[in-house]
């Protein structure tokens, strides 16, 4: 807890910084400083700070278009966690600046300690006539075990942590420093004079030389990204980023309070230059994602609609910076605080939830379809268990005419016992008596993802039926559901596990229709070709194995395959 205290601090203390100047930190930069932070948080108000949570919050929820009581309900319990958030924060927040007297910080990123291969730079603190109680008390803020501040060592009027694996190599390294008043560092602090917030990089001329060999770069890095940074190695003098306190609050806005970055490179071609290059990185970087995305997620029978990558394209255009002389001008597009803006970017980032949402709910349809073949499948074993035998693909009367599907025949089975009852089943099918129950949609015989859901139309599972004759080197073969009489498990020679019992079909049919199931010959055209067989599922079908098991067939199933599958003694 007394961590994520400090790590809060710290970042009121990046947001809100009022650095004076440099001067400070001068004693350690030198001309092989390349980065530099520097915060100073003098004028930090968290009671500000509060406020303007407050009202962007408040503002935030306006924008959503909250009635108002839910407006004033959630207004008041964002005030509530500022509060708690406050008592959190205030307490070390006041403990370092008022009592340790800590009012700036920096971040120094340094070749000398890069080439070492042991660190980065160091943090430095200001630390001239403090005292050891002091830095206990530093120390308490921590909990034990956090030796990040243990390891610090004072080098002249600083506080230095090592930012790597050797404190002590590194603060060895810091006393022997000596300062460059002509380091390239300052003259890009210039750029963010002023700035309350200053973030800055120069790139040293030992970049550049490793740049010219493009030493240290993975060796399959694609060639577009590898011209990019060995060129901007080259060319590149400098980089500066400028936060100011009133543009967070929402105060007053400065002069070019637009600008992310600044990028300062060697004359006005190369700016002109990176800049395309910058534009190419981005298609690059769409078509490779749109490359490795698509088939995964068609696997997965996820659709990404164009609109992702056009959305993508287009938020990272926006980025794209300005040519202004030998400057690289990194700027925000548009108002994101206005109500027009932030409303359409909500419905475009719904836009873009759409796939995923509608992905989501075609697996739980095709789960669901799953299940309705699975409480078949068990149906059909408990009739066997009950009957000793499959039941019939139909019953038929005294004369061989067709009566009643096998569906009706598990009614009982799939708890639709009064249904069962209510079927005179000495009469056809389709009799004036039993045409009434023809429009009955029965949830167990329908795929949720088949858009054919029309009354008397509503059935989408089929039984196999039928034989085959040896063809093309494959032997003859029957399928497991026969008219008049069923067959007992036995007669599957090829093995339960290995044969498909019953197959989705996209045209639905009537669920008491006796002649509607699919035959040998059609299954064995293919899947989703434009035959019966297939569904509305992306990629493929729901099968029901005769061992109870359910599996999806893809649409690029061999037709050998379907044949094997198809058949109860095949040999195959």
């Amino acid at each position: 807890m007394k961590t994520f205290r400090i790590l809060l601090c710290l970042v009121l203390l990046t947001l809100v910084s009022q650095a004076t100047a440099q001067e400070t930190f001068a004693p350690l930069i030198t001309e092989n400083s390349v980065g530099f932070i520097h915060i100073d948080f003098r004028k930090i108000e968290i009671d500000a700070v509060k406020e303007t949570f407050q009202k962007t919050g408040e503002a935030f929820l306006k924008e959503l278009g909250f009635d108002e009581e839910s407006f004033t309900a959630t207004a008041h319990e964002l005030a509530i966690e500022l509060e708690k958030l406050d008592e959190l924060v205030r307490p070390t927040f006041d403990t370092i600046t008022k009592e340790l007297g800590i009012r700036e910080i920096a971040f120094i990123i340094d070749m000398e300690i890069i080439s070492t291969g042991r660190g980065a730079g160091v943090v430095a603190i200001p630390w001239k006539n403090k005292t050891a109680k002091q830095f206990e008390t530093l120390l308490s803020l921590l909990p034990s075990g956090d030796d990040f501040f243990e390891q610090a060592k004072v080098v002249g009027d600083f506080l230095i942590l090592a930012m790597g694996d050797d404190p002590e190599e590194i603060a060895a390294i810091v006393k022997t420093w000596k300062p460059d008043p002509n380091a390239p560092i300052y003259e890009t602090l210039k750029s963010v004079s002023g700035a309350e917030i200053k973030l800055v990089a120069v790139l040293p001329e030992q970049l550049r030389a490793m740049a010219r060999t493009g030493a240290g770069l993975p060796p399959d890095m694609p060639n577009e990204v590898r011209g990019f940074l060995l060129f901007a190695a080259t060319r590149v003098q400098w980089a500066s980023t400028a936060l100011y306190f009133q543009d967070i609050l929402g105060g007053e806005p400065r002069k070019n309070s637009d600008v992310l970055l600044t990028v300062k490179t060697s004359r006005r071609s190369d700016a002109v230059m990176l800049q395309g290059m910058l534009e190419n990185l981005i298609e690059f970087g769409i078509n490779a994602a749109r490359f490795g995305m698509e088939q995964p997620m068609r696997d997965q029978d996820i659709q990404i609609p164009p609109l992702a990558f056009q959305f993508a394209r287009g938020l990272l255009r926006t980025f794209l910076p300005d040519v202004e002389e030998d400057m690289l001008i990194f700027r925000t597009k548009g108002d994101f605080g206005s109500g027009p803006v932030a409303i359409s970017t909500i419905g475009i980032g719904t836009a873009l939830l759409l796939p995923a949402v509608q992905a989501a709910r075609e697996a739980a349809r095709r789960m669901q379809c799953a299940n309705n073949i699975k409480q078949i499948m068990l149906a059909l074993h408990t009739y066997h268990d009950a009957h000793r035998a499959l039941p019939p693909l139909y019953t038929v009367d005294a004369d061989g005419k067709p009566l009643h599907s096998w569906r009706v025949q598990i009614l009982p089975f799939i708890e639709q016992m009064a249904l069962y009852e209510q079927i005179r089943h000495d009469e056809p099918w389709d009799s004036e008596h039993n045409k009434q129950f023809h429009n009955m949609r029965i949830m167990t015989f329908t795929c949720p993802s088949n858009s054919n859901q029309i009354p008397n139309q509503n059935c989408h599972f089929a039984a196999l039926t039928g034989s085959l004759s040896a063809a093309d080197g494959m032997p003859p073969g029957r399928a497991g559901f026969q008219p008049g009489k069923g067959l007992d498990f036995g007669a599957f020679s090829d093995g339960l596990s290995n044969t498909v019992a019953i197959v989705e079909v996209k045209e639905g049919f009537c669920w008491m229709d006796p002649t509607a199931d699919i035959t040998l010959e059609e299954l064995v055209k293919g899947v989703n070709v434009g035959g019966r067989v297939g569904s509305f599922h992306t990629g493929g079908i729901n099968v029901g194995m005769f061992d109870g098991s359910i599996r999806f067939i893809s649409n690029m199933v061999d037709r050998g395959v379907l044949r094997a599958l198809g058949t109860i003694d095949g040999g195959e």
